[in-house]
């Protein structure tokens, strides 16, 4: 399985599913796709919302491939990190989808957890489509524990 992380789940993140995820992962290429990328507020900190759209601008993140040793206990993790319910995806932040990814090899399909539910009044768009370049520039916490909001 091949995924694309824009957010909190690409390397360097320190919430525990994002430190698990080494264990599980290659270490990945860059990566852009498409779509309108928001930052979304939390009391454990900021996580990133991707809005897939083919003529949006770019988001950049990361494509890695899932080892064999990768799971379906190990996506049930990532899931759940995601609010994703594939039984309930009206009661899901996220939904887990295939979608074009650009890299210095050329487009692949990965899978890429895509925000689902209405975005929060607070609710940030992120005009340069990189999340950890944003929360730099505004001097705003990454979200750093389990739950919702990953990717």
């Amino acid at each position: 399985m091949r995924f694309f992380f824009y957010g909190t789940l690409m390397p360097g993140g320190c919430n525990p599913i994002a430190l698990r995820l080494q264990n599980w992962l290659d270490r990945g290429a860059a990566a852009t796709t498409r779509g309108w990328l928001y930052a979304l507020p939390d009391p454990a900190g900021w996580y990133p919302a991707l809005i897939h759209d083919a003529a949006g601008p770019v988001v950049h993140g990361m494509v890695r491939h899932a080892s064999a040793g990768f799971t379906p206990a190990d996506l049930a993790a990532l899931d759940a990190y995601e609010n994703f319910d594939p039984a309930n995806l009206a009661g899901s932040d996220y939904v887990r989808r295939p979608i074009p990814a650009l890299t210095d090899s050329g487009e692949v399909l990965a899978v890429a957890y895509l925000y689902h539910a209405p975005l929060p009044v607070a609710a940030r768009p992120i005009r340069g489509g990189d999340f950890r370049a944003f929360l730099a520039e505004q001097g705003l916490p990454e979200y750093r524990e389990t739950g919702a909001g990953g990717t």
